[in-house]
């Protein structure tokens, strides 16, 4: 402040000066921010009265911005105000409309500085009676109307300002879309700003020119995941673009955040492209710090709480983690005490089920250092107390796997012996069914078949003849898969030696054909070496000599193919053999079914009567 008073005259707004002067010299992140928000508010009427001085100012947070100590958002921010000096503080007015109401020349200074003693007035705090009070107020009032005016003019000049008001209103109503064209556009300008942009740099710059609107960043939020999703494979370009929009603007990571849980629960929708680049992007927000770890409380790594997309998402989330952070940093960020809070859904120790599950994944993935911890919780972990409702279902189990095996043993008891009680039944006389019908009936445990049942009633006899006709059906469909079963292994036997005879009958007429093409050409040298050496008569005989065992060759080719020709004759002839039995068998099965069904219509005939 001592400089300040040497260089600087006295004038208006010295005060502004050497707060801002305090505040730089020795800078910090908030003591820039609060100068820089100062500068905002006082820089256009400094500019007026000492530019000078404004020269020092920017030439300070110059020299900041070029050291490199500061943050990214703090510079971002000096680079700001720098842009609003340039366009002289076009924005950012020195008064605000309709606060102009003294005259400059009516106007009171008080020029203080920040090293004088000021005497407060402690007799201000104090109530003194003012007998003369009306008088008194009524020359305030006087001064009051001098300064700014009478009360009727004011009153005349509110309800003019009022009705312009309200004539604006009307003037700039808006109509609100309600079709989604807006939002339609929008998204498709950022689409189209990202796709063109170099550098995650340019694209942020582009993109700030678009003066969004509130509510309307989370749509800047999803397209940047969604067109990191739509690449074939993963661009650091999007997780760049990210960090620099959480570092500039803090109300951005909120937002990340909930599209962070947004895309877990709903990761099973997404292909496995899609999959590993969201994970990837993720695991770039956060070994940058640019996304909080606590975003971590949302997932709960069990085996009823996940699901394959879900796991695989995390298993791609945590190794990209570790492998740019590497495996000290990462142990050191997950036993974090302030972050364990958060951790609990990953790590669980609610149940020893569940931890293990946990310390599998982990092991499974290449990650199981993080699971130290939990194995030495596992190991003096109290067992699982053994609830009620599993002991019940045990014997329930066990008891229902012994009712079914005596179950099943029964009816096939009572299959068998069905076909000797029907005899006796029938052979049964008229006056023993009247005493049975007139007796009182009594069951016991082996009465429940209808079988067993006493006679009597047309109900339990329809029910007894369905239950004996399901029983013949049964069987006449055991006997019939049996006897297919047994056709297809014939067949299958059959078709297996046909099959290697041919191969063997392939076989034989490739070794006698490669037998005669090595005679022949056999033939052929002999010949070539003798063509010059011999006379007229002897190259005579050797040439009836090759004819006759072309014509040898030729023979054996032509009973070669006679073989051919017989032995698709045979297998015809079996062919059509075969299908005249298949067909017999047809014929007798249905035959066989027709006489059973004349059978059952005649003894419910019997029955009947």
């Amino acid at each position: 402040s001592s400089g300040i008073n040497a260089e600087w005259p006295l004038r208006p707004g010295i005060i502004c000066l050497e707060v801002l002067t305090l505040l730089l010299e020795k800078a910090t992140p908030d003591s820039v921010e609060i100068s820089i928000a100062l500068l905002k508010e006082v820089g256009a009427r400094l500019d007026e009265l000492s530019p000078r001085a404004m020269h020092g100012i920017f030439d300070r947070l110059r020299s900041l911005l070029q050291e490199g100590d500061l943050d990214i958002r703090v510079k971002y921010m000096i680079e700001v105000m720098f842009a609003i000096r340039k366009d002289k503080f076009k924005d950012h007015p020195t008064f605000a409309p309709g606060l102009e109401l003294v005259e400059e020349e009516d106007q009171i200074t008080h020029l203080k500085q920040l090293d004088d003693k000021v005497k407060g007035q402690e007799i201000l705090n104090v109530f003194k009676f003012d007998p003369d009070y009306e008088e008194n107020t009524a020359k305030y009032q006087l001064i009051k109307n001098e300064i700014l005016g009478s009360d009727d003019s004011d009153d005349d000049g509110d309800d003019e300002d009022d009705e312009s008001e309200e004539e604006e209103e009307e003037e700039s109503m808006e109509i609100t879309d309600r079709t989604g064209t807006n939002m339609q556009a929008l998204r498709r300008t950022i689409y189209l700003t990202i796709q063109s942009s170099l550098g995650y740099e340019e694209c942020i710059h582009k993109l700030a020119k678009l003066q969004l609107k509130p509510g309307q960043e989370t749509i800047l939020v999803k397209l940047i995941i969604e067109c990191c999703s739509q690449e074939r494979s993963y661009k650091k370009f999007y997780g760049l673009l990210g960090e620099r929009y959480c570092r500039l603007k803090r109300e951005y990571i909120p937002l990340f955040a909930a599209e962070f849980q947004e895309q877990f629960e709903t990761i099973h929708r997404l292909e496995t492209n899609k999959l590993r680049s969201v994970g990837c992007y993720y695991a770039h927000m956060l070994y940058t710090d640019a996304l909080p770890w606590t975003v971590f409380s949302i997932v709960r790594l069990t085996e009823a709480d996940t699901t394959s997309s879900s796991r695989v998402f995390i298993k791609i989330l945590l190794q990209e983690i570790a492998s740019q952070m590497g495996e000290k940093k990462l142990r050191e960020r997950m036993s974090d005490p302030t972050l364990q809070v958060c951790f609990e859904g990953l790590f669980p120790r609610d149940d020893p089920r569940n931890t293990r599950f946990s310390i599998n994944y982990f092991t499974a993935i290449g990650l199981g250092y993080l699971t130290e911890g939990l194995r030495e919780w596992l190991k003096t972990a109290p067992p699982p107390a053994p609830t009620l409702t599993g002991l019940d279902g045990g014997s329930s189990s066990s008891s229902s796997s012994s009712s079914s095996s005596s179950d099943s043993s029964s009816s096939s008891s009572d299959s068998s012996s069905d076909s000797e009680e029907e005899s006796d039944n029938d052979k049964a006389k008229p006056a023993d069914k009247e005493n049975a019908q007139n007796e009182p009936v009594t069951w016991s445990s082996n009465d429940f078949h209808p079988s067993r049942r006493p006679p009597g009633d047309p109900a339990q006899e329809n029910r007894r003849d369905r239950n004996d006709r399901n029983d013949r059906n049964d069987d006449r469909n055991r006997r019939g898969s049996r006897a297919r079963d047994r056709d297809t292994r014939d067949e299958n036997r059959r078709l297996g030696s046909r099959d290697r005879n041919r191969d063997r009958s392939r076989e034989n007429g490739r070794a006698e054909m490669k037998s005669s093409r090595n005679r022949d050409s056999v033939i052929r040298k002999e010949r070539q070496k003798s063509v010059d050496m011999d006379s007229p008569g002897e190259r005579r005989e050797r040439k009836s000599k090759n004819s006759t065992a072309l014509r040898d060759s030729s023979s054996d080719d032509e009973r070669r193919e006679s073989r051919e020709g017989s032995r698709g004759e045979r297998r015809k002839k079996e062919k059509s053999r075969r299908s005249r039995e298949r067909r017999r068998e047809k014929s007798d099965h249905i035959r066989e079914k027709s006489r059973e069904k004349s059978r059952k219509r005649e003894g419910r005939n019997e029955r009947r009567k």
